[in-house]
């Protein structure tokens, strides 16, 4: 009987001679020889040709036999002198080479231009105003927004904010550098991950990585201040480092510990939803490869101290604070938020269907295609040789599950899941790996999508004829910025229709790893093309929606020392650019976009009222009758921010005002005091 390595080099002979590889020429690369074994063998490369070739093969059976038994190596086949593997030195599979590049796209796509927009509301404002009041006030334990306790989400975010400012300087590029970072950082981990998983093929790490680095919700979320980015990466971090400690059979255990250290920080960084998230895809990960028991090997105990070791020290330090901080944070702000939608960020089960269209665009569409097509493999996903699969579609089935069933909804909760569909779909461009003459269904059917879906963003802006939509959007939107969002999707349209086009052309004249290397640049390149057009419209809409223009423009005035009331609005990033805070007159102070406030709102006021005259008290929102006393019995002016609808409101609770600025959405007034004698006014 053969040696079963010689029976399968016979086997893939006879496949080369029926697909005609290299004219029946043989290419054998003894990499597990010895040196002097080598060298006999010609090498370890030989090219044999003709009707020697079975002869030599029978020749060589038994010498072969007995180094193989010897040196226990192991020698790979290979169709192509030119084909990747892990051991090509100097070749294009060195990782030096693969992280240069990404760290080249990421360094384009996530911080160019990092600070030239100014913050948009209302998420970066707010979330760099705490980050700045936190390091003014050196109080690391509590955060505060606008003077006010700010316990809405942990911590750990605002002080990377903190440490940047600290650092570069209370700026917006500051303020976005540890979002930037972050996604540099996962990007890595992207690639890391897919090597691991793919090790034979290890260009799939620098697809994964690419294909990451350019989906649009990446490139959006690494250049805002927002939680999710830093979240997918600290989950991210857990993930990866679980999966080594499965694959290691867990005899690693500083992979466990650092899993475990891993979601102590996301927890720290955005709640429950930290260790959740992590924990729940690794239990459907064993129950999806039928192996739930081999969770007992994990150290859970040393784990449970790891994870407690991170997070539970700041939690103690606040709540010795502020006693009902750990019922607000479990109940208000995750359980009950989770399951009655209290934050009114309601949608449909199936509100993530969109968002993984569009913020995975356009790996979404192949992706999906390619599902659609090896929809009767699922249950392969058993296999051990399907383990990486399965582990990746059960992290990101957890996160569309999670947020789907949740009574809360943003777009940004499905940032964690870009990861592993990225490395999913750098997988799916294996199909491209085989005798050259492939062209994949999915790819071909994805292109004809994206021109179609091109055609209809290019008709698009028809809609806005509608005098309903019309007035639905100049609601959000400024006139002018309307305009150029109008000609953007025009233009994006013809972009996709000439990118699908392009591709589908592709697809008939190449095929192969040609055609996967040019589907892969032509797709890659899509959103960052469509974001050089979206370029002025983006600045336009940031300009509109942000308060930098407000706060120049007070500080440049003689009223720059006269305090600021808003009068039923909130600007969150007024108060950051003014470096001061800003009065609020309201109701229910949900203009302030903090549920801890308006939950607490009853309390910060009679606190408010027991604490009066004591200077530096927070700026605890007032109702319109206070405001109504205060202009009565004041004795100085002062400046109220109002949207232009409620100008009139405003001018019924005042008795006089002067308009300073205004834009399309909101104005400025100079209220003067009513005592004109008493202040000395003329």
């Amino acid at each position: 009987m053969l040696n079963p390595r010689l029976s399968t080099f016979r086997r893939w002979l006879i496949d080369a001679r029926l697909q005609h590889f290299h004219a029946a020429l043989v290419h054998v690369n003894y990499e597990g020889l010895s040196t002097a074994r080598r060298i006999a063998c010609g090498g370890g490369k030989l090219y044999i040709s003709g009707a020697s070739r079975n002869e030599w093969i029978f020749r060589q059976h038994d010498q072969h036999n007995k180094w193989a038994e010897q040196d226990s190596a192991r020698f790979l086949l290979r169709p192509d002198p030119q084909s990747e593997s892990p051991q090509s030195p100097g070749g294009p599979a060195r990782p030096v080479w693969h992280i240069l590049l990404l760290v080249v796209v990421g360094g384009i796509l996530f911080f160019t231009a990092l600070g030239r927009l100014p913050l948009l509301e209302p998420d970066e404002g707010r979330n760099a105003e705490v980050a700045r009041e936190m390091l003014a006030t050196g109080d690391l334990i509590t955060p505060h927004f606008n003077t006010l306790i700010y316990l809405d989400k942990p911590a750990a975010y605002f002080w990377l904010i903190a440490a940047s400012f600290s650092l570069a300087g209370v700026n917006e590029w500051a303020a976005r550098l540890p979002s930037a970072l972050m996604g540099l950082g996962t990007m890595l981990l992207c690639w890391f991950l897919a090597r691991k998983m793919f090790d034979r093929q290890p260009t799939v790490g620098l697809r994964a990585g690419l294909i990451f680095a350019t989906s649009p919700f990446v490139i959006v979320y690494s250049r805002l201040v927002i939680f999710d980015m830093t979240l997918a990466f600290f989950v991210s971090v857990a993930m990866v480092s679980y999966w080594l400690a499965v694959t290691s059979d867990f005899k690693r255990p500083l992979l466990e510990v650092l899993f475990f250290a891993a979601l102590g920080v996301a927890a720290m960084v955005k709640g429950p939803v930290g260790f959740l998230l992590p924990l729940l895809s690794i239990f459907l990960f064993h129950i999806v490869i039928g192996r739930f028991g081999e969770l007992k090997r994990l150290r859970w105990g040393v784990g449970a101290l790891v994870f407690l070791a991170v997070a539970l020290p700041w939690l103690l330090a606040v709540s010795s604070r502020h006693p009902d901080f750990p019922r607000y944070a479990f109940w208000e702000e995750s359980l009950k938020r989770f399951a009655a939608g209290t934050t009114r960020r309601e949608g449909s089960i199936f509100y993530y269907l969109p968002v993984y269209l569009g913020g995975f665009f356009p790996w979404s569409l192949l992706l999906f295609l390619a599902g659609v097509f090896h929809l009767k493999s699922w249950r392969l996903l058993r296999d051990e040789s399907h383990r990486a699969t399965a582990f990746l579609v059960s992290w990101v089935a957890v996160i569309f599950i999670f947020f789907s069933i949740s009574q809360s909804k943003l777009p940004g909760y499905f940032l964690p899941a870009i990861f592993p569909l990225s490395v999913l779909t750098a997988g799916i461009w294996r199909e491209f790996e085989g005798t050259g003459q492939e062209r994949p269904r999915w790819l071909r059917t994805g292109f004809l999508m994206l021109a179609g879906l091109g055609v209809i963003m290019a008709a698009a802006p028809q809609i806005f004829r509608l005098e309903s939509v019309e007035v639905a959007v100049t609601e959000k939107i400024a006139p002018g910025v309307l305009m150029l969002v109008k000609a953007s999707m025009f233009y994006s349209g013809l972009v996709l229709v000439a990118l699908g086009v392009i591709g589908r052309n592709l697809g008939g004249r190449w095929a192969g790893r040609k055609l996967g290397l040019a589907a892969l640049v032509l797709l890659a390149v899509t959103i960052p093309l469509l974001l050089l057009r979206w370029r002025t419209t983006l600045s336009a809409y940031a300009n509109t929606s942000s308060s930098r223009w407000l706060a120049q423009a007070i500080q440049r005035s003689p009223e720059r020392n006269l305090p600021v009331y808003s009068f039923y609005c909130f600007r969150t990033s007024l108060p950051f650019y003014l470096r001061r805070s800003v009065w609020l007159v309201t109701t229910d102070a949900s203009e302030l976009t903090s549920n801890y406030v308006s939950t607490n709102l009853a309390r910060l006021r009679r606190e408010a009222q027991l604490a009066a005259g004591e200077a530096g008290g927070a700026r605890v929102p007032i109702t319109v009758t206070d405001f109504r006393m205060l202009v009565l019995d004041g004795t100085l002016p002062m400046l109220v921010m109002v949207r232009n609808r409620d100008a009139r409101k405003l001018s019924q609770t005042v008795p006089e005002m002067e308009p300073l600025w205004n834009d399309w959405e909101f104005s400025v007034w100079k209220v003067p005091p009513a005592n004109i004698q008493r202040t000395g006014n003329k």
